[in-house]
């Protein structure tokens, strides 16, 4: 995912697209482990609706992969804290 991420680093909200969706969705699930997987689905659309509305995608993919890899619902909150305030 780390790759991922920093490949998008310096991207525009305009290049956003199904190809960059898939590849979030791929890395996630590996990231999350088969436990987790069914939360890489809602967090690849809540993605791609903040992007449109013009938050930093750099900002939420990070905070959606400290989601999907949290291994206590504390960190899960924090993360998802972030990931609300991009």
């Amino acid at each position: 995912m780390a790759a991922l991420l920093l490949g998008s680093g310096c991207s525009s909200a305009a290049q956003w697209n199904e190809s960059h969706k898939a590849n979030f969705l791929r890395a996630c699930r590996r990231g999350a482990g088969y436990e987790k997987q069914d939360l890489c689905t809602p967090l690849a659309t809540e993605i791609d609706t903040k992007i449109q509305q013009g938050a930093s995608k750099t900002c939420l993919l990070f905070a959606a992969n400290e989601i999907s890899v949290a291994a206590e619902p504390e960190q899960r909150e924090q993360a998802r804290e972030k990931f609300d305030n991009c």
